[in-house]
């Protein structure tokens, strides 16, 4: 059998550029130098996503984190059951908010680790509060969810539409905590 020449060396061609796409695909990750030991929080391969949404997923993510450790961690130490009740519906309502973030930014190519010492230190510190705790709690909770609430009305704006849409279906949801947050920092005054 007798082989042309410049077929096999297109096949080949074809095979080695095939290969560098591939490896190029799995390999594009951003890394820290040698001498930062610090985990990468985050790992963009979706080169469409803009800088912007990428640091969305991370910000909401952070965010929604830090609800969580600071309401289990003032969960026991809160008096007022409404105060309670509202911190129990922080881990819940932003426990699944989060899970929902995730997947969408796994399918948007952004991996984002949430595995930060500072969050298990808000939990220890709020577990640990004994003067002040509901009034404290609501403070941060008013002031936490002003921040996610701009943060996702800009979301909301994204060229992305699942980001959007995203952002547009947790608005609500949000909003009503703030609202919550603020009444119930009135009651505790």
């Amino acid at each position: 059998m007798k082989t042309n020449p410049t077929a096999l060396t297109c096949a080949l061609l074809v095979s080695a550029c095939s290969l560098c796409t591939v490896m190029t695909a799995e390999t594009t990750t951003t890394t820290s130098s040698t001498t930062d030991r610090r985990p990468v929080s985050t790992v963009a391969v979706d080169s469409k996503l803009s800088h912007g949404d990428r640091a969305f997923f991370e910000k909401a993510a952070k965010a929604g984190h830090k609800e969580i450790s600071v309401s289990q961690g003032a969960l026991d130490r809160l008096n007022n059951p409404q105060v309670k009740q509202f911190a129990q519906m922080m881990v819940s309502d932003h426990g699944s908010a989060n899970a929902e973030l995730m997947t969408l930014a796994t399918a948007k190519g952004v991996t984002i680790d949430l595995k930060d010492t500072k969050d298990l230190k808000l939990e220890e510190k709020w577990s640990k509060k004994t003067k002040g705790v509901d009034e404290d709690y609501m403070e941060e909770m008013v002031s936490d969810h002003k921040d996610a609430v701009d943060l996702f009305e800009k979301a909301a704006k994204s060229d992305d539409p699942d980001i959007a849409a995203f952002a547009r279906k947790t608005l609500p949801t949000l909003q009503a905590h703030l609202s919550q947050a603020k009444d119930l920092k009135k009651l505790v005054k």
